[in-house]
This record gives C-alpha cells, structure tokens and sequence, in this order.
C-alpha cells in the first residue's frame, strides 16, 4: 500500500509542529505541501532525517511548495520547462519509479481581486499552462496524479453560501471551466468518487468565524489518470486539524494505493 498526501499549510515555518503530527498519524509515504512561504535555506529542520528525505521548491515570503518523502522511495525530479509556471514557486513535478507515476504538486494563483486583470488573466494562464503540461504527460501514455490547492470551488455545492464566491476568482465561471478542462484530459476528481458534493470541505478562512459556523468550501485535490484509478482505495480528509492551536486555513488529505 501507498499513501500519498498533500496540504497547504500557510507556513510551514508557523506550522511544522502540526506537519510532524500529521506524519506520525498517517505516516504518508509522500506529502505534497503548497504554500510554505519560505526559500529553500529557510524550511525548517523537523523531519525525522533517518525516514524522510525532501525536496523543496522556495520562495521568499510568499508562495512555495514541497515534497517530503520516504528515503527508500526512488523519485526522479523533472523539470517543468514554463515560464507562467516557473515565474512563481507554486508547482512541482516528481516521478516514482516504482509506481511508475508523475506526481505533480501544485498550489494555483488565487487569482484575487478579480477586478484586476492581471490577477485574473495569470491564473487563467496558469490553468492553460498546467493543462498542456498535464497533456503532454497524458498523451505520452505515462500515468498522472495532481495533487495540491486548485484554488476553484468547481461545484456549486462545494461552499455553504456560493452566492458570496461568484464574483470571486475562486469561483469564477471562466476558472471553475478551466479546472473541468483539465479532468477532461481523462483525469477522475477523486473527491467525486468518494464524496458527495457540500459533504467535504477542505478550507475555512480565518475571518467571520468560518470554522466555527462551518462555512467551509472544498478547494483542494487529487486528480489522478484511468489506470491508476483502479487502484485507489481510500480518500480522507483530515477535518480535525482545522481545529488546532493556530492552523493553516486548509486541511491535509490524503489516498491510499494498493500498489
């Protein structure tokens, strides 16, 4: 069995305590992490050396992700070669040898406030650029998982008042049409295969007591090609943890392989 997890934890320097719990309960044998907001130099040195190796992809004060894994896991990094995706430290791209499987960590533009069209049009970017790159891997006949923080409430029933998100950049019908775009390619939403939409949540925002009201809305996830889909056999998301001492706004989740 493998286990494979992603969480955007709003700083992993605020929020490595919780990380290292997680670890421990679940004990992944990969963690995607979005948005560490830290440089390389500056992640810091909690995880058990003699289990977990890690690969990190920094920027200073903002953005960044990371991929902690089990050291006798043979990954082989790949670089992306794009310059929308490169322009900021929000995506990586991992292959594992012994599921024959590219992992890709991704943490998507928020895209706010969307009257400016900067904002908007590089998130709307960022999606086309993520959708070739994804193509490519797709049409190569090599299996795909994406995993991390879209950024998109897809669904209408993916947060208690979508009303208040519609003239959002999360959820925007030109972002929400992007995202479908990408599970076109052949991708299977692993949070529609085990949940019902407005039965999960995976982000409550720190104002207007969201936790406490549950005004939650479901933004991040796995999206994984056919073949690899017959193999997944669980999905859970992580609730509990939005309920610690000073946590992220999002919630670790994670799947379960039977290879």
């Amino acid at each position: 069995m493998t286990i494979i997890a992603s969480w955007n934890v709003n700083s992993i320097r605020v929020r490595y305590g919780h990380v290292e719990n997680f670890l421990n309960k679940v004990d992944p044998d990969i963690l995607l992490l979005q948005e560490i907001k830290c440089m390389n130099s500056e992640f810091p040195d909690f995880i058990d050396q003699s289990k977990y190796n890690v690969t990190i992809n920094g920027q200073k004060a903002k953005y960044g992700v990371a991929i902690i894994y089990k050291k006798e896991i043979d990954i082989r990094i790949i670089q992306i070669k794009s310059q929308t995706l490169e322009s900021q430290a929000r995506v990586q791209l991992i292959y594992l040898k012994s599921l024959n499987l590219n992992i890709l960590n991704v943490y998507t533009p928020n895209g706010n406030p969307i009257n400016d069209p900067d904002k908007i049009q590089f998130k709307l970017k960022w999606y086309d650029e993520l959708y070739n790159l994804s193509k490519k891997i797709i049409l190569s006949k090599q299996d795909l998982l994406i995993g991390g923080d879209f950024n998109v409430i897809e669904n209408i029933k993916d947060a208690i008042n979508f009303q208040e998100w519609e003239n959002d950049a999360l959820g925007n019908l030109q972002v929400r049409t992007k995202f479908r775009e990408l599970c076109f390619l052949g991708l299977t939403n692993l949070s529609r295969i085990f949940f019902k939409p407005g039965q999960i949540f995976s982000f409550w925002d720190y104002q207007r007591a969201c936790w406490e009201r549950n005004d939650g809305i479901l933004i991040d996830h796995f999206l994984i090609s056919p073949k690899k889909l017959q193999n997944v056999k669980r999905l859970e998301y992580e609730t509990n943890f939005r309920g610690l001492e000073k946590p992220s706004d999002h919630i670790p989740f994670w799947l379960k392989l039977n290879i």
